[in-house]
């Protein structure tokens, strides 16, 4: 979708749809379930409203905070973000950073930690959270080992291996964000569009 009319959606004063657009401009991939999680900028306010709209779905969501009134929203299923952090090479890689417990909660607990610690100038970004956005650890290794530099493409992630897989699936990514965009703009709510977008899973 042209960033004009993604603008041009985003000129609205109903708080429940321009928080709705915000949902399908960053976070579509999660919420149509073809992502694990996604993660978007937000106000204490918005996160509330948020929160309020999700309600009754199948998505959790966690505010990590970064600053007086403002945080990263981070928008997770639990099922799939599970599935991906129990696999083996992300465990390992997630131990060199205190990762030392598989649960969820307290793993999430933990890179909360971290975010707050990197706030207060204690550490560097923690980087580890790319793997809680279910990039693939070749990529976020890469990301680490060249200090962000020397990428082979860049979209949704910086990519260090295999390209065109990577390509494939922002080209999927962008497509279901048009599609969520556009179904927000013709007054759905974001709640029946994840019941529709399951078919859009195949894409």
């Amino acid at each position: 979708m042209p960033v004009q009319e993604i603008i041009k959606l985003g000129d609205i004063t109903d708080e429940e749809k321009r928080l709705s657009l915000l949902l399908a401009i960053h976070c579509a991939p999660v919420l149509s379930g073809i992502k694990a999680a996604n993660m978007v900028t937000v106000t204490q306010n918005e996160y509330i409203g948020i929160k309020y709209i999700l309600q009754g779905t199948d998505i959790s969501c966690r505010f990590l905070k970064t600053g007086k009134d403002r945080g990263i929203l981070y928008l997770y299923r639990e099922k799939e973000l599970v599935s991906y952090l129990h696999l083996k090479e992300i465990e390992i890689f997630l131990e060199e950073y205190g990762y030392l417990s598989n649960d969820l909660d307290v793993m999430l607990g933990h890179l909360e930690k971290r975010m707050d610690s990197y706030c207060k100038g204690e550490i560097l970004f923690p980087h580890e959270i790319g793997v809680f956005l279910e990039y693939p650890l070749t990529d976020v290794t890469g990301f680490l080992e060249n200090k962000g530099k020397d990428f082979i493409y860049s979209g949704y992630w910086k990519v260090y291996h295999d390209a065109p897989k990577a390509v494939r699936k922002f080209t999927q990514y962008d497509t279901v964000r048009y599609r969520m965009v556009r179904a927000v703009a013709s007054g759905w709510n974001i709640q029946e569009i994840m019941e529709i977008s399951a078919s859009w899973r195949n894409l």
